[in-house]
Parts: structure tokens; C-alpha cells; sequence
């Protein structure tokens, strides 16, 4: 097992998912990286004061540039062996923000700012300190008095469909991507479908701490001084969509343009593997998971919105 490590670079940085992007590393399945990553918007290092613009990285190739705007992506990781119909499995081992990060509400035409009446109202931005010793986020410059408590982890992380071209950073797919569950923290595992040969790893969207819905567009957006990831291809598994499997739960993720259509999938996906997980039929998995699933909106902002459903491992024990 080799431990390899990929920093924000002009060979790394990329503004979109695409099967034939030059990779920037290759690795063998079994192996670890530990990934950097800029924050969402490309940001350098943080404010002087709130007054000025944030520095922004614009060194770029070329052929990793879309023609539209997209998050700071890390990547991407060839690994060996990857092929199409495999699954990559993703253990989170640490995750480390930065020092600081930012959020914001308002300010632009969005469906969820005109919902909530507030799209022609002036943009609100916080810059935050984030400390690590307490794990809470506060004013980077002093003006506002509140605090929040912070629980790290991965916006985007994922690997381009099979189609040709570049794909959005924005919309969540089968194969990952910006998946924004803030269930993918520390001592978590993803499994994700392959979808091209290689897989084609990239990571990026650093989050402190977000909602279940993430409803103003950002989450605490901040860069990642260390993503520390275990990589795994299955060979021996199919997927439709991702899965997260965490200390305590088993959860399935889905993503439609139409919110209960996204709910659907996700609870369907999670009674086919409550099928496989306990032995039992669809109607008897039904039944249980009336009693111990729970769905929740992931995010109503990328926009194919997100459902997750959770099943605690707990609630099905055997006696």
C-alpha cells in the first residue's frame, strides 16, 4: 500500500468533470491519497479585512478549463484496474479544513432566493475563523456575535459519467460528484458505480458545516488542508447509485431534477439493500423500514435535487 499526495497545482486544478482529462496521478487499488483542495470559489487564502476581494487562482490549462464556471476540483486520480460496472469504495480516514472559510445568502436570481423573497435583496457574506482546538466557526473580522459548532467534510467527490465532454460541477450524478451529504465526514465510506475505465477520481467543495438541505446555495465553504481517503475497487458488487456507510448508519442518495422522484429512488435503493443486508423480501423490508428509515433532503440547490435515506444500524438487531 502506497500513500500518494495530490496539492491544488496547475496540473491538478480542473473546473469540470470529463473522461478525457489528463490525469494527474496514477494509483493502484488498495493505495491512500491525501488530496488539498481550494475552497469552492477558488479562493487562495483568506480576507485581510471584510472590504477586500478575495484573491482567486486563475492559472489554469487549457484543456482542464470548461467554458462555464465550476467549483475548484483536485484531480484527476487514475486507478488501476478501474473499469466500467465496478464499484470505488471511499474510506474517509481524516479530513482537515483550513483555518477559515465563508458562506452567504442572497444576492443573485436562484429558485430557492425567489421562494424564500429574498432574491432581490442585498447578498450577506460572512467571512468565518475556523478553530480547530474548539471546532467552532466565528467572525473572522468581528461582526456578528455567533458561533456555530463545525462537523467537516466533502461537498464534491466523484468520477465523470461515461458520456463524452465536460459535465457541471454543480449537478450531483450516479457516479458522485457534488453530492453536498453532510454525512461525508471522518470514518466514513462512499461506494460509488464506475462509470469509465480508470474511475478518474477528483475531489474538491470543502464544507465546515452544513444543513440538511443546504438551502441558501453555499454551505461554510472552505479550502481542505487534508482529505486522507483509502481507495478501493470491488469487483464483485454492481450499483445503481452512491451509498455512504458510516459508524452507525447505512444510507442510499439519489438525485432528480423533481424532489419526490429523488425520495423514490433513494427509498427504494435502501429496501433493495435492506433485502441484502438481512435476508428478508421487499414487502418485509417495507414493513421495517416504516419503523426504522429516515428521509432526509440532502440539498434543493445543485440543480438535481437530493434525497437520502438513513437506516441506523442499531434499529435491526438481532435478539
Amino acid at each position: 500500500m502506497t500513500v500518494h499526495y495530490v496539492n491544488p497545482s496547475k496540473e491538478s486544478l480542473h473546473n469540470a468533470f470529463n473522461r478525457d482529462l489528463e490525469t494527474v496521478l496514477s494509483i493502484q487499488s488498495g493505495d491512500q491519497i491525501v488530496f488539498k483542495t481550494l475552497d469552492s470559489g477558488w479562493g487562495k487564502e483568506k480576507r485581510k479585512s471584510a472590504g477586500d476581494a478575495r484573491k482567486r487562482w486563475t492559472d489554469l490549462l487549457p484543456e482542464k478549463q470548461a467554458p462555464f464556471f465550476g467549483h475548484a476540483l483536485t484531480g484527476p486520480v487514475w486507478i488501476e484496474g478501474a473499469k466500467p460496472g465496478d464499484v470505488l469504495e471511499l474510506e474517509i480516514i481524516e479530513l482537515k479544513p483550513s483555518d477559515w472559510g465563508w458562506a452567504s445568502a442572497g444576492g443573485f436570481k436562484s429558485e430557492w432566493n425567489k421562494r424564500l423573497a429574498i432574491e432581490d435583496q442585498k447578498e450577506v457574506l460572512y467571512d468565518f475563523h475556523l478553530d480547530l482546538d474548539k471546532m467552532i466557526a466565528k467572525s473572522q473580522f468581528g461582526l456578528f456575535d455567533r458561533a456555530i459548532s463545525i462537523s467537516p467534510f466533502i461537498g464534491i467527490i466523484g468520477m465523470p459519467p461515461k458520456e463524452k465532454g465536460f459535465h457541471s460541477t454543480f449537478i450531483p450524478r450516479e457516479t458522485g460528484g457534488n453530492i453536498d451529504c453532510k454525512e461525508l465526514g471522518k470514518g466514513s465510506t462512499l461506494y460509488l458505480p464506475i462509470e469509465v475505465e480508470g474511475g478518474l477520481l477528483s475531489v474538491g467543495d470543502g464544507h465546515a458545516v452544513q444543513g440538511n438541505g443546504e438551502i441558501s446555495g453555499p454551505a461554510l465553504e472552505c479550502p481542505m488542508d487534508k482529505i486522507h481517503l483509502q481507495i478501493n475497487v470491488l469487483k464483485s458488487q454492481s450499483l445503481k447509485r452512491p451509498r455512504i456507510v458510516t459508524k452507525d448508519e447505512y444510507i442510499t442518495l439519489a438525485f432528480h431534477e423533481d424532489l419526490e422522484e429523488a425520495m423514490w429512488l433513494a427509498l427504494n435503493d435502501m429496501l433493495e439493500w435492506m433485502q441484502e443486508l438481512y435476508s428478508m423480501t421487499k414487502v418485509e423490508a417495507s414493513l421495517w423500514g416504516s419503523l426504522a428509515v429516515n428521509l432526509s433532503i440532502t440539498q434543493i440547490v445543485n440543480g438535481k435535487k437530493g434525497v437520502h435515506a438513513s437506516l441506523i444500524k442499531e434499529k435491526l438487531r438481532k435478539v
